[in-house]
């Protein structure tokens, strides 16, 4: 049985990660790896880097799964990528997260790690890797609805006036 913990970080993963694909649809091709400022990495960039990050703290760190991340590249590279193969690509790792994370016991959680230079508990890296996920759709959602203009509604059709 999954750890309840757990469980509700799988439930944040799943709901932040689908708000990235929403926002990752009504960006061309041909703007997905531009960077439109100094300051604000492409959105291929920023996918990169969101799988960077899960892998790096949960495949690598709690999954002891062979990872070797180059941080500075995740922001410089510009491979290209068609968009519908980074949104596969990013859901895979979403997904590998996981099934890293149903595995997951007490004493796992609650054993202490190292990680990108700083000391985590289980849970902290949990904490750490869905509060980075969700500030960073943050930035999506924002670029995506004013530098594309698109209406990306995560709530469409539900009624948040309610209790």
């Amino acid at each position: 049985m999954t750890h309840p913990f757990c469980a509700s970080i799988i439930e944040h993963l799943e709901t932040i990660s689908g708000r990235v694909l929403v926002c990752l649809d009504p960006i061309g091709d041909d703007r997905l790896w531009k960077d439109f400022s100094p300051n604000l990495t492409s959105p291929g960039n920023l996918i990169l880097h969101l799988n960077g990050n899960l892998s790096q703290y949960i495949l690598k760190t709690l999954g002891e799964k062979n990872f070797s991340r180059e941080r500075a590249k995740e922001f410089s590279a510009k491979p290209g990528t068609d968009r519908k193969t980074l949104g596969k690509t990013f859901r895979a790792t979403v997904d590998e997260c996981i099934a890293v994370i149903r595995s997951l016991d007490e004493a796992q959680l609650a054993r202490t790690y190292r990680v990108q230079g700083f000391v985590h508990t289980g849970y902290g890296i949990l904490v750490h890797a869905v509060e980075h996920l969700s500030h960073h759709t943050g930035q999506f959602a924002w670029f995506t609805k004013y530098l594309f203009a698109a209406d990306i509604d995560f709530y469409r059709g539900r009624d948040l006036d309610v209790d």
